[in-house]
């Protein structure tokens, strides 16, 4: 008899023997799902080679045994009457274990997984027989869960960006003199925030590099006229944070496109930034134009200055704005996770 199928010999007049050749036990060999037959008393009386592996134990170790041992022990008394009932009627039968829920397996070493059940009972030579055909399908659930997961967290960020975007339209239209105002500023800041979604994208919506930030929204500006430098250690900012802070730069480099430092061949851009601490770090980022022209404090803040004042409040952190003659200044502070 093949080793991969091992069927218990009849040790006693109440333990089956299948009535089958060795045909039959070839073809079982090749089966890639376990399959375990037992008897009315839920003693083992079969058990495959692809049932040694997936539970761990040999089939020395399981035939003539309960099954309890590839059973959790807290399911163990409901797997009894669940079997009893099984096995109450005299007709053969087949239905599939415990279905709409989630079935746990035990392995040799302790370890539980989920599992798919199919289960038989035929009449053979007057005794009843239960088979399962068994498959681990943990990947498979862990799978669905991660795709839930995945589904619930887009449908939080939907939400956020929807509130943030909601909160834009309203604002923009309250600052904008004209239509064409309204529409360029508009598409500018719904831009940064599909830049910023795309970096987040791109590295599993966990977290966006600070770098990649910047430059992403500086990227028109760049050319031989222009001096921009960018420096700082290499930061990861929250997903939460990444939106806010981008509109944050989006604001800042439009206005010194238009009134700043990047509206004059002789201007320049410094950013730098550095985190301090150890148990709280906090990021440290400094936004310094010069040399473009000669900055006049505003007497009215539009909305684009408070959208920058208050990006970082939300979480924790500030962005304060100052207007010296030489170019303005934005001094950023956001604790990291």
């Amino acid at each position: 008899m093949p080793h991969n199928v091992q069927l218990l010999s009849k040790k006693s007049e109440n333990l089956p023997r299948y009535p089958f050749g060795s045909d039959f036990q070839n073809i079982l060999s090749l089966i890639g799902d376990a399959v375990i037959s037992t008897d009315e008393n839920g003693l083992v009386i079969m058990y495959n080679l692809a049932a040694e592996g997936l539970f761990g134990y040999s089939a020395e170790e399981v035939l003539g045994r309960p099954i309890d041992a590839l059973i959790p022990v807290r399911f163990q008394d409901q797997h009894r009457e669940h079997h009893g009932r099984f096995f109450a009627a005299n007709i053969a039968t087949s239905r599939t274990m415990a279905a709409g829920r989630e079935v746990q397996g035990r392995r040799n070493d302790g370890t539980e997984f989920a599992i798919e059940v199919s289960l038989s009972r035929q009449l053979i030579d007057g005794n009843q027989v239960g088979t399962a055909v068994i498959r681990d399908v943990s990947i498979r659930i862990g799978q669905e869960k991660q795709r839930l997961l995945i589904a619930n967290e887009v449908a939080h960020r939907l939400r956020n960006t929807m509130a943030v975007i909601n909160s834009i339209v309203a604002l923009t239209a309250t600052g904008s003199s004209s239509v064409a105002e309204f529409q360029n500023a508009l598409l500018g800041r719904f831009a940064a925030i599909s830049r910023t979604h795309e970096s987040l994208i791109r590295s599993s919506w966990t977290e966006a590099k600070l770098c990649d930030l910047i430059e992403t929204e500086l990227a028109p500006y760049q050319n031989i006229d222009r001096k921009i430098t960018v420096e700082g250690p290499d930061v990861a900012i929250d997903r939460e944070v990444a939106v806010s802070l981008a509109l944050a730069f989006h604001e800042l480099a439009t206005n010194a496109s238009k009134y700043g430092a990047l509206s004059t061949p002789t201007g320049q851009l410094h950013i730098h930034w550095m985190v301090t601490g150890t148990e709280t770090r906090v990021l440290k980022l400094n936004w310094q134009e010069t040399g473009g022209p000669m900055v006049v404090p505003p007497t009215k803040l539009g909305f684009g200055s408070e959208l920058i004042s208050i990006s970082l409040s939300g979480h924790g952190g500030a962005a304060e704005l100052t207007y010296p003659p030489a170019g303005v200044n934005c001094a950023f502070i956001l604790p990291l996770a």
